[in-house]
């Protein structure tokens, strides 16, 4: 606990008062001194006796490069003083904000750019707290700090499907298992008009289930300096093949994604390509992303295209999201 400059001038002026009463007589000494002391006393007291405020951060939703995050500091306790809080953003994040005076308890929140890819921090927060006249301070330090995850960027990929070799799941229908009749609900392309025609009765062709399932696997690697690079194409053309509707698996340098599809396994993507670094990949896969000195290039049957003729623009960032739950 620390004296404030109020303080400071606080005790200057009952300073000056005894010297004054010593030199002319105490008539007004009383008046001015007490008080004072009083006022002294009874903030340092206050400090004391407050318990320690509690501070949470929430935790924004992972994003992309150049997206907005809202951030919300919550000081629960501390009533009846008042401080200013504090807070830090890690490297790879931006903000304007850097601290707030309010009185307590309190919520301050802030807008947070996303920067480059990687696991980024929020905090840690400091929070100096002040009783209630402003005469005396302390100060509280909170370490803990928030990951943020920023994805790497995505760019169009038209046509990921065909481009990599990869078939079209609704068209991939190998073997025919048997006929069988018309359900309510059933794909008018699986009417077998002829069988109908004889039967007075529609009739749709079955086909075996386990050749509707259509999956890849995605290896990716970088040489160091490059991985930015490698996670930026490896998300483009895994969220790409996603979203035409396959399941797609991912070896990365130490770490895997078994294979799936939906929105799931995408944020599982994204999430592990924000995460890795360089190194190689030893294992086979359908489709091979490289990056080093010589480019960024997709691999595929021993057909290899650079990702620069494969990608189109940049998607551009959305609105701020939520908060993790």
């Amino acid at each position: 606990m620390r004296p404030t400059r109020r303080a400071v001038a606080v005790a200057g002026l009952c300073g000056l008062a005894v010297w004054l009463a010593v030199r002319f007589g105490a008539r007004s000494l009383n008046a001015v001194v007490v008080p004072a002391l009083v006022a002294l006393v009874a903030g340092a007291i206050q400090l004391v006796l407050a318990d320690r405020p509690t501070v949470r951060r929430s935790r924004p939703a992972p994003g992309f490069p150049d997206e907005i995050r809202a951030v919300e500091l919550t000081v629960e306790g501390g009533d009846a003083l008042s401080g200013r809080i504090t807070e830090t953003v890690g490297d790879g994040l931006e903000s304007s904000f850097s601290s707030a005076k309010r009185g307590l308890p309190a919520t301050v929140e802030y807008d947070v750019r996303l920067g480059s890819r990687g696991e980024r921090r929020l905090g840690p927060a400091t929070l100096k707290v002040t009783d209630v006249l402003g005469l005396w301070t302390t100060t509280y330090d909170y370490p803990k700090r928030t990951p943020l995850l920023v994805y790497p960027p995505l760019f169009e990929v038209a046509g990921a499907g065909g481009a990599l070799g990869a078939p079209d799941p609704v068209d991939q229908r190998d073997e025919f298992d048997e006929l069988r009749e018309y359900v309510p609900g059933d794909s008018l392309r699986d009417i077998h008009w002829a069988s109908s025609a004889k039967r007075d009765d529609l009739v749709v062709m079955e086909f075996d289930t386990a050749s509707d399932v259509t999956g890849l696997t995605v290896a990716a690697e970088a040489v160091a300096g490059y991985d930015d690079e490698m996670a930026a194409a490896t998300a483009s053309v895994v969220t790409a093949l996603l979203d035409a509707g396959l399941a797609v698996g991912l070896a990365l340098p130490g770490t895997e994604v078994e294979r799936d599809g939906g929105e799931s396994q995408r944020e599982r993507v994204l999430a592990a390509l924000a995460r890795t670094g360089p190194g190689r990949v030893e294992r086979d896969a359908d489709v091979r992303v490289v990056a080093d000195a010589g480019g960024t290039r997709v691999t595929v049957e021993n057909r290899e295209i650079a990702f620069s003729d494969l990608a189109g623009p940049r998607i551009e960032p959305t609105a701020d999201a939520g908060v993790v739950s």
